[in-house]
């Protein structure tokens, strides 16, 4: 417990406003609210150990279905998912979903998908890196500078994810098995079916949900001003400064 390390019971008056707050026999209460916490002397423990936890269970849940090579996706996520990113990161959960408008077709004697986009081949491509990086590195922190370097640097895309694999500490040798193995093939499926799935369908990309919904006036938000909209979703009772 978060005040195992506490053994007998502690006495404390406060007095706040001419409010005496006296603190709790029972350790479950200890955390109810500032006030008794700073009565039971207890503030950090309840900081790093119980109300963290209550502010993450309200985290606010955005998803990003999007392509690679698209200028709109690309501008979209080297702006607003990067500030939101750098300065939110502890209210949100930011998924990714490289699929986009591209199509697929089962290829019986293959027993493999094989996938059509928008930009053609070379964005295929940069979505199946992109989905084997989010399955071998799936939190933001590790995932997230590599997919904004690709999507903020011209060139071929080999060479860019290279490039983008070494400033992030991704292994590339990894990542480039994962697209020519059936696991790849099978992940970027698996983007094909969430994104197909999409109620209501989606009609263009970058397609933003939050918390699983999506509408117009939520994508214009999002477009321009992230941050905003994920402040204005979060439901925890202390947001970071950036919301305030």
């Amino acid at each position: 417990m978060y005040v195992s390390f506490i053994i007998s019971t502690v006495l404390f008056l406060l007095v706040n406003d001419g409010l005496t707050f006296d603190c709790p026999n029972s350790p479950s209460q200890w955390c109810e609210s500032k006030e008794i916490a700073q009565a039971c002397d207890v503030i950090e423990q309840c900081k790093k150990y119980v109300w963290k936890v209550y502010e993450d269970d309200n985290r606010v849940n955005l998803s990003i279905y999007y392509e690679t090579l698209c200028p709109d996706c690309r501008q979209f996520i080297t702006t607003q998912v990067w500030n939101a990113y750098q300065s939110i990161l502890d209210i949100v959960n930011i998924t990714f979903v490289p699929y986009g408008n591209a199509r697929e077709l089962y290829r019986p004697e293959t027993k493999l998908y094989q996938f059509y986009c928008q930009h053609g081949a070379e964005e295929c491509y940069g979505n199946l890196i992109h989905t084997c990086v989010l399955n071998f590195y799936p939190k933001s922190e590790q995932h997230l500078p590599f997919i904004y370097c690709m999507e903020s640097t011209d060139g071929d895309t080999e060479t860019v994810a290279t490039q983008c694999a070494q400033k992030s500490s991704i292994d590339y040798d990894q990542i480039t098995a994962c697209t020519h193995s059936r696991l790849g093939n099978q992940l970027q499926h698996g983007y094909a079916v969430q994104t197909d799935s999409l109620q209501p369908p989606h009609q263009y990309v970058p397609w933003v949900t939050i918390n699983g919904e999506h509408t117009d006036d939520m994508e214009k938000q999002a477009e321009k001003d992230l941050i905003g909209l994920i402040c204005k979703s979060y439901k925890g009772s202390n947001p970071p400064a950036q919301c305030k």
